[in-house]
């Protein structure tokens, strides 16, 4: 008789993980992963809170106000956290309360210290008006009400009206002469730039599209829709030649040319 092997049972196919096992998996990969980083940052935040303390307030770049006038109206809170202390409200506090403040840059020196850097307004002209008389700076900002000294020493701004001015803000007028105000500004700026606005003793910009300097002896006559750096240099090239005694009429209207008429 012919012997028969016992036929082994066959095996079970593995099964296959599911879709929906793989998912979990990674699920649970993913948020042990986010709580990982959840407790780095906390711990950061923590390390930071408990080590980066203002401690130290440091102002450079003043004249006019003192470190401590800036200081009080800064409001730097002592002891706070340096990563969360606000630059930006900072140095807006310091610009709305002193008005002769031009820039303010905050500086964070860790571990501890904040350092105000300060760039203060120059006065350049005084915009006398038939309601109204104000300082303001090169770039239209109004300083304070001018008297009668300040008149005497800065530039009389003739022929623009102010419109509700306000210490610390922006010179504004009526829509009819914002080209007036634009003119200027972009004129002072220009002669500000290039160190020929402190020889300037009056401007005239009461004809809308002409504007007048009369700079020591010499009068200037520009468009006020013109590219005034673009004249700056010309400018200072005539002035060099007529000295300080020089006397006439600089013409200076058209595209490219500059007519000297001297006077005696």
């Amino acid at each position: 008789k012919e012997k028969t092997k016992p036929q082994k049972p066959p095996k079970e196919p593995k099964q296959k993980k599911t879709k929906d096992a793989r998912y979990s998996k990674r699920r649970k990969g993913l948020f042990f992963a986010l709580l990982a980083t959840l407790l780095i940052a906390v711990s950061v935040v923590g390390a930071c809170t408990v080590f980066f303390q203002v401690e130290t307030v440091t102002v450079t770049g003043n004249e006019r106000y003192s470190e401590q006038q800036i200081l009080d109206v800064a409001s730097v809170e002592m002891g706070a956290n340096m990563i969360l202390t606000p630059s930006e409200q900072i140095a807006q506090r310091i610009y709305d309360g002193l008005p002769y403040i031009h820039e303010v840059q905050v500086h964070k020196r860790f571990p501890t210290t904040i350092r105000l850097e300060i760039t203060e307004c120059q006065p350049a002209a005084v915009i006398t008006g038939a309601a109204s008389a104000w300082l303001v700076d090169a770039n239209g900002k109004l300083l304070e009400a001018a008297d009668d000294t300040m008149k005497q020493e800065y530039p009389n701004v003739t022929g623009l009206e102010l419109l509700e001015p306000q210490q610390g803000k922006q010179a504004a007028t009526t829509d009819e002469n914002q080209s007036k105000l634009k003119g200027l500004v972009a004129l002072t700026q220009a002669l500000s730039d290039c160190g020929l606005m402190e020889g300037v003793t009056s401007i005239d910009v009461s004809s809308g599209t002409e504007i007048q300097v009369v700079y020591q002896g010499l009068t200037i006559k520009l468009l006020n829709n013109a590219n005034f750096e673009k004249k700056m240099q010309p400018l200072r090239t005539v002035i060099a030649v007529a000295g300080d005694d020089g006397k006439g009429i600089i013409n200076m209207k058209g595209t490219d040319k500059v007519i000297w008429t001297k006077q005696n």
